[in-house]
């Protein structure tokens, strides 16, 4: 385990959920690239952790912005 890396328990003994993720996961996470995540953080969109060097995006915040920006769409688009 990546001593830099910030865990929460997960539902079982044996699961540990990442609170924080680097910047690649988070792109990943929200189905961008790591380049337009560093334009929403600095657009002030989405904010970032720097620890020993390194930047981590809160897993929490990951879903907090993709919650904000969720919607119906009713004109069929996907």
């Amino acid at each position: 385990m990546d001593s830099t890396t910030f865990y929460r328990d997960g539902d079982s003994e044996d699961e540990l959920r990442p609170l924080a993720v680097r910047p690649q996961k988070a792109a990943d996470m929200l189905g961008i690239s790591i380049s337009s995540l560093e334009r929403l953080h600095k657009a002030g969109e989405i904010p970032r952790i720097k620890h020993r060097g390194k930047v981590f995006y809160r897993v929490a915040t990951l879903d907090a912005w993709l919650a904000k920006h969720e919607t119906f769409d009713h004109d069929g688009a996907a």
